[in-house]
C-alpha cells in the first residue's frame, strides 16, 4: 500500500557554525581563502545576531589573534595572525581565560567517572591543586548540560529550613551523551558547543534557529 503524502516525514539537517568554535572555524576558512575578512563575512556563514559575532571578533583583536588590515567599504577588515585548531578562551579584554576551559575539562572527566553526582561532588572530584573548581561553577556547568540534554536528574534537590541544610539535586551523564574526550563548552551566548560532535547542543540552538537573525 502506498503511503499517504502526509505520513511521509523528511528531516533535513544542515550544520550551521555557531558558538566561538564555529566562528573561529569560519575565520580560519576565510583566512585560507582570501586572507582579509570582515565581521559581516563571518556573520554571513552563520545565523546568529551580528553583535554576538562582533563580540567574539573584538576579543580576538584585543587578544592579538587578529589585526585590523584596512577596510572593505565601511566595514573594517581583519586578518588572522595567530592560528590554532581550537577557539581561544578569552575575556572581553582579550586576556586568556584558560582556567575556565580547564575547569570544564576536569568536570567533564569527573562526570564520566561518577555514577551520580551533585554540584558538591562534582566540584570535589574535579578539583586539582592547580585548578580548583568552585561548587558554584560546578552547579552552573551541570545546569547548562542538563538543559542541553547531556544529564538526567536522579533526585531533586530540597531546600532546607536554614542556609546549608537542604539537599542538592543529583544527576548522572546519559550514556548516549558521552560524546567523546573533549568537554562540551559553555559559550558566552549560553550555548553548549560539543567539540566532539562539532555541533551546538540544547534548546538554545533550536530556539535561535526558529527565531532567525536579529
Amino acid at each position: 500500500m502506498a503511503r499517504h503524502a502526509a505520513d511521509v516525514m523528511v528531516q533535513i539537517t544542515a550544520r550551521v557554525p555557531r558558538g566561538n568554535q564555529g566562528f573561529w572555524e569560519i575565520i580560519r576558512d576565510l583566512h585560507r581563502k582570501k586572507k582579509r575578512w570582515t565581521v559581516l563575512d563571518v556573520d554571513g556563514h552563520s545565523n546568529v545576531a551580528l553583535g554576538t559575532v562582533n563580540d567574539f571578533v573584538q576579543r580576538l583583536l584585543k587578544g592579538g589573534y587578529i589585526v585590523r588590515d584596512g577596510a572593505f567599504g565601511k566595514s573594517a577588515a581583519f586578518r588572522l595572525v595567530k592560528d590554532q585548531p581550537d577557539a581561544p578562551y578569552l575575556r572581553r579584554d582579550g586576556t586568556a581565560a584558560r582556567e575556565l576551559g580547564l575547569c570544564q575539562d576536569q568536570m567533564w572527566r569527573a562526570m564520566k567517572m561518577l555514577a551520580r553526582f551533585d554540584a558538591r561532588d562534582l566540584a570535589l572530584y574535579a578539583s586539582t591543586e592547580d585548578v580548583p573548581v568552585k561548587q558554584l561553577t560546578a552547579k552552573s556547568y551541570i545546569a547548562r548540560l542538563y538543559r542541553a540534554g547531556y544529564l538526567i536528574m536522579v533526585t531533586e534537590g530540597k531546600p532546607g529550613h536554614r542556609p546549608g541544610t537542604g539537599t542538592l539535586a543529583t544527576y548522572r551523564l546519559l550514556p548516549a551523551m558521552n560524546t567523546g574526550p573533549l568537554a562540551p563548552q559553555i559559550q558566552q551566548t549560553d550555548w553548549v558547543w560539543d567539540p566532539n560532535k562539532r555541533l551546538v547542543m540544547g534548546p538554545e540552538a533550536v530556539a535561535s534557529q526558529k527565531g532567525g537573525r536579529s
